[in-house]
Parts: C-alpha cells; structure tokens; sequence
C-alpha cells in the first residue's frame, strides 16, 4: 500500500460485516434487505448515521418506525 493512500484500505478489499439475504448489487443500485434480516430476534436496532443516532422500531402491529 502506498503513502498516498494515507494507510486506509482501499474500499473494494474493506471487510464489512454480512447480512443474510443481501446479494452484491453494482455501486448505486438499491439494495433488498428484509427487515428480519437487519432486526434478527430483536424489536429495534440502531443506525448510526453522518453522527447521528436513530432507531429503527417494530411496533406491536409489525410496523416499523424510524425515529432520531
């Protein structure tokens, strides 16, 4: 790796984490992602986001609320 690239990986080799049930899609394209597969067996899940903090809720009648 060269200085230039002031030590970060470049992004194609970067390893991030997989979801189940998301495919590669070309840079830009929508992506699926069942909601089962983000929450899992919890009822909310938190994203961080430009160093905010939101969360993504299952309601009682299997809506999902996204609040800051």
């Amino acid at each position: 790796m060269s200085s230039s690239e002031g030590g970060r990986i470049p992004a194609s080799t970067e390893s991030f984490p997989t979801i189940p049930g998301v495919q590669d899609c070309p840079v830009g394209t929508p992506r699926e992602i069942a909601s089962s597969d983000l929450l899992r067996d919890a009822d909310r899940l938190f994203i961080r986001h430009e160093g905010q903090c939101y969360t993504l809720r299952l309601t009682s009648s299997r809506k999902l609320i996204l609040t800051k």
